[in-house]
């Protein structure tokens, strides 16, 4: 009898912790530590800088994000890269619900805390 109950509560903490567990898209961020870290710090630190609204009016007219950095080699290597350009949509979605209108305040997770330089 004790079995049945420690397993049901077992299940019942791992299905409730379950969705909890990953808040966020880990590739995007990752994607964004690797591409824009060096330059814009962590990922939602940088994601904080805009709201929602800006984040989507960048990703939607390339070409303003691409005038910003057009003066940091960095930066349009950044955007013109292959793994930016095939993860748009998915970072793009990372960026509107980690902006500083979005609610969200994501901090360390212990998975992914700091700058990857």
């Amino acid at each position: 009898m004790k079995k049945i109950i420690a397993a049901a509560m077992i299940t019942s903490i791992a299905l409730t912790l379950a969705p909890a567990a990953e808040r966020y898209d880990t590739r995007a961020f990752r994607i964004v530590t690797k591409l824009c870290t060096p330059c814009h710090g962590t990922p939602f630190y940088m994601a904080k800088q805009l709201d929602s609204d800006d984040w989507i009016y960048f990703f939607d007219h390339r070409e303003k994000l691409l005038k910003i950095h057009k003066n940091k080699p960095k930066g349009i290597a950044s955007l013109k890269n292959k793994l930016f350009l095939n993860h748009a949509k998915r970072l793009k979605k990372f960026f509107v619900k980690s902006a500083k209108d979005s609610g969200a305040v994501h901090g360390c997770d212990a998975n992914f805390c700091g700058t990857h330089h």
